[in-house]
């Protein structure tokens, strides 16, 4: 099968005998110089739906071709982080998103810097990654109150902690979500919290590492490593 020319993620797609790009994926269409050619353009719908159309220079609309269709995988790997400060957090999407990780849970803890984020820029950037690196499901974003979350999901959680004598061994991340705190550490009440919960606490071998570092190494770990 051809390589499209141009892969375009539309979420909640469903398939048309014709489509119109926008005026946004006409853009990315001409920085690729590939506006004045046919080429086919692939439209996914970041569940694993695979829509081919194929793009005539001299024509509006886009005449379908044919389609795919990949099974949903089925043991999400899910990070739970800290939201990272500045253009870190693009940098973290961008990276997690081509790891092929299934989604992340931003968490808001007691000394966390950053509370909020724009949900509509964030997957923006997820589907430019995603296309970039052939991606045929979309990373999931979400933002939670860390006392609340950690709580529901207790059972589930191993911590990176900065300062733990247990080393981590990537073996501890099976069928468990990884948690990442904020860069000003953890609240007394938070550490109470997971003592009194024996959430496991475990230390990356190295230095001290940034929120969107740990991250990714986590999410390194769980789509790779185990």
């Amino acid at each position: 099968m051809l390589e499209p020319g141009l892969i375009l993620f539309r979420t909640g797609f469903s398939p048309k005998p014709t489509i119109v790009l926008s005026p946004e994926e006409l853009a990315h269409l001409r920085a690729l110089r590939l506006s004045k050619e046919e080429t086919t353009v692939q439209i996914r719908d970041g569940v694993g739906g695979l829509y081919d159309y194929q793009f005539s220079p001299h024509l509006k609309e886009l005449k379908f071709i044919n389609q795919t269709h990949y099974p949903r995988k089925t043991e999400r790997k899910t990070v739970a982080i800290a939201l990272p400060k500045g253009n870190r957090f693009d940098f973290f999407l961008q990276k997690v998103t081509e790891i092929g990780l299934d989604a992340v849970v931003f968490l808001v803890f007691r000394h966390s810097i950053r509370k909020e984020f724009n949900l509509d820029r964030a997957e923006k950037i997820v589907k430019e990654a995603a296309a970039q690196s052939k991606q045929t499901e979309l990373l999931t974003l979400s933002i939670e109150s860390a006392n609340d979350w950690m709580n529901a999901h207790k059972d589930s959680l191993v911590v990176f902690h900065p300062h733990r004598s247990e080393v981590f061994q990537a073996n501890r991340l099976i069928n468990k979500i990884p948690v990442i705190g904020p860069e000003g550490g953890f609240h007394t009440d938070e550490e109470e919290w997971m003592e009194k919960n024996q959430i496991p606490r475990l230390t990356l071998p190295g230095g001290v590492l940034r929120t969107e570092t740990a991250g990714i190494v986590a999410a390194s770990f769980l789509v790779y490593g185990t």
